[in-house]
């Protein structure tokens, strides 16, 4: 039962971090650095779930070409929504990987990987499984990344530039 427990009272780092990866997606103009130094683009795709972060209230799923940047986006912010789930596109060295990941749990839905270009079937497999083993390495990166911010002492004002991006798209965002 402890680890039920343990596992409800952290749910909501999940959320927090599909927050962070749009706030630094579009802050760092869609070019993030992983733990390894490499670097990689990352864009929130077409489909993006809205959850209060506390209590009860309505859901909002915003979908369609560029969900991130609509006036529903920013008002679903303003009203203290975050992403529980988002579509995510990667690239990385002309390879693409496209994907839904859900803040509760953090797991992978819905995989589209980069083009396999073995023509055998065990390479092909093995190809295929590589790449899904690189996807899941940087979204382990990514992950580090965040929880080394989020332990850090610099996350009250990482918060603050969060509050202002939210802020600034609301009001640059004309609501009709």
């Amino acid at each position: 039962m402890d680890r039920l427990l343990a596992i409800e009272q952290t749910r909501f780092l999940g959320r927090e971090f599909l927050l962070w990866l749009w706030f630094s997606s579009e802050e760092q103009k869609s070019m993030l650095r992983l733990e390894d130094g490499a670097e990689i683009e990352l864009f929130l795709d077409d489909r993006i779930v809205m959850e209060p972060v506390h209590g009860e209230g309505n859901r909002h799923q915003l979908s369609g070409q560029d969900p991130a940047t609509s006036p529903e986006a920013a008002v679903a912010l303003r009203m203290n929504k975050i992403p529980s789930e988002v579509k995510i596109k990667i690239v990385r060295q002309a390879q693409a990987w496209a994907f839904s990941l859900r803040g509760d749990d953090l797991q992978i839905r819905s995989l589209k990987i980069p083009d396999v270009l073995s023509d055998g079937g065990d390479e092909k497999v093995a190809e295929r499984l590589f790449l899904m083993e690189e996807v899941e390495a940087m979204l382990a990166g990514l992950w580090t990344a965040f929880l080394r911010e989020r332990i850090g002492q610099d996350w009250s004002m990482r918060l603050l530039r969060i509050q202002g991006w939210i802020d600034e798209k609301f009001h640059a965002t004309p609501l009709s």
